[in-house]
């Protein structure tokens, strides 16, 4: 039988390529891992419970069909960002060299995805155990205070638990 793949073009797996394949296939599980914590960490620590009763909410929120995973290049965006370094998290003591996550979104099968959405404030000391894997894992890369990220709202989680996770 004839080979696949490009060995069978007369190109050979380098240990180079091995290695940048065990990497790339760890660093998704990882990835995959530590969302799985957070959103264990979220809904099991209550952070996801609606401080609104539902009556109060209006419009019914219909259950979402799947979770879209975002991840995101570090280079492109830190070479994008309208920031300077001085004031953007790009500027780190070690360059990022991995994909990391950007976003976990609820969406429809149809395109769409949920608006409508409970609204529960964001809790960061429900976060406090799984800091060091989000901060690997999920930085912020549009800004290194929390302060001054998002007009003051917090980190880059933050952001994203307000504009997608709390339809989940």
């Amino acid at each position: 039988p004839a080979a696949r793949g490009r060995e069978g073009k007369g190109e050979k797996e380098t240990p180079r390529r091995a290695e940048a394949m065990a990497t790339a296939t760890a660093t998704t599980a990882c990835l995959l891992a530590v969302w799985s914590l957070v959103a264990a960490g979220l809904f099991g620590t209550g952070l996801a419970r609606s401080s609104v009763a539902p009556a109060a909410v209006g419009k019914e929120q219909r259950e979402f069909d799947y979770f879209a995973l975002a991840l995101q290049w570090p280079g492109t965006i830190c070479s994008s960002t309208r920031h300077c370094c001085a004031v953007n998290g790009c500027c780190r003591s070690e360059a990022l060299h991995t994909f990391t996550i950007h976003g976990l979104w609820p969406d429809y099968d149809d395109g769409t995805w949920p608006s409508c959405c409970r609204h529960t404030s964001f809790d960061m000391d429900k976060l406090t155990p799984l800091k060091p894997a989000l901060d690997k894992y999920w930085p912020s890369l549009y800004c290194s205070s929390s302060s001054t990220c998002f007009s003051g709202r917090g980190p880059f989680w933050a952001h994203e638990w307000g504009n997608f996770l709390q339809s989940a």
